[in-house]
C-alpha cells in the first residue's frame, strides 16, 4: 500500500473521533443533586440570611429521636433522625430540647440560635415590617384570646406569613426551639423558645420579643425547631 493510501485510511478513522473528544469546556458534574453548589449555596430547604443558612420552613424529623433526656453530655448519641425543610408536611411537634438538638446535629448541622433566629425574623416588629394587623396572617391567636385554629398547620399554608427572607412560620403554628447556648450549674442545657404557638396570643408574635426560658430540655409539647448552618 502507498503512503498516500496508508495516511487517508487513518484520517478517515480518525476524524469521527476527534468529535468525541471531551469538551474541555464543559462541566464535569458527577457529584449528583445533593452536592452542595460551588458558590455555597445553602442546603435544600434553608435559605441564606446574612451568613447562616436557616430552614425555610419548620422542620420534620424522620428517624429515631432518641432519648428524650439526654443529661449533660448531649447529644448522647441516641438521636438517629435526619431533619428536611419543605413546604406542605406536618411539621415535627412533641419533640424535646435535646432531641431537636440531636437531630440537627444528626443531620450535620446545629439547632438554630436565639440569634440567628431573630436574624432571620428580621430587623424589624413582624417578619413583615411594622404593621401588627398583619399578624392575622399567621395561625396565632386573636388579641381578644380566641382563635380559629384547632392545631398546627401544614409548613407553609399560610403563604404570607414569611419574613422577607422566605422564611416561613416563624410567628404561631408552632412554638419553635432555639439554642441559647447556655448551661445550668449543673452542665444541663438552659432552652428558649419563641414565635408562639397557633393557640398562643399575637403578644408573642414579635421577632425582638426576649425567648422564653421556661422549659427544661426534657420537656416536650406544641414546639417545633429549625436547623441551621454556615452559609
Amino acid at each position: 500500500m502507498s503512503t498516500k493510501l496508508l495516511f487517508a485510511g487513518l484520517v478517515a478513522i480518525w476524524a469521527p473521533l476527534a468529535g468525541c473528544a471531551p469538551d474541555p469546556s464543559a462541566s464535569d458534574d458527577r457529584s449528583g443533586d445533593s452536592a452542595p453548589d460551588s458558590d455555597g449555596a445553602c442546603p435544600s430547604g434553608s435559605v441564606a440570611v446574612a451568613d447562616v443558612c436557616i430552614d425555610a420552613f419548620e422542620a420534620v424529623a424522620a428517624g429515631d429521636l432518641g432519648n428524650r433526656d439526654q443529661g449533660v453530655n448531649f447529644p448522647d448519641g441516641s438521636t438517629r433522625a435526619q431533619a428536611s425543610s419543605q413546604a406542605g408536611v406536618a411539621p415535627t411537634e412533641h419533640i424535646t430540647w435535646y432531641q431537636a438538638f440531636g437531630v440537627c446535629a444528626a443531620s450535620g448541622r446545629h439547632l438554630c440560635t436565639v440569634a440567628e433566629w431573630q436574624a432571620a425574623c428580621g430587623a424589624g416588629t413582624y417578619p413583615w415590617g411594622e404593621t401588627p394587623e398583619a399578624v392575622s396572617v399567621c395561625a396565632l391567636a386573636n388579641s381578644d384570646g380566641s382563635t380559629s385554629w384547632t392545631a398546627s398547620q401544614l409548613t407553609g399554608a399560610l403563604a404570607d406569613c414569611a419574613s422577607a427572607a422566605g422564611v416561613h412560620d416563624q410567628m404561631g403554628n408552632l412554638w419553635e426551639w432555639a439554642d441559647p447556648g447556655v448551661q445550668d450549674a449543673d452542665g444541663r442545657p438552659m432552652t428558649a423558645k419563641l414565635g408562639g404557638a397557633w393557640y398562643a396570643g399575637n403578644a408573642d408574635a414579635a421577632c425582638n420579643l426576649p425567648a422564653h426560658d421556661e422549659h427544661p430540655p426534657d420537656f416536650d409539647g406544641s414546639i417545633g425547631f429549625r436547623c441551621c448552618s454556615p452559609a
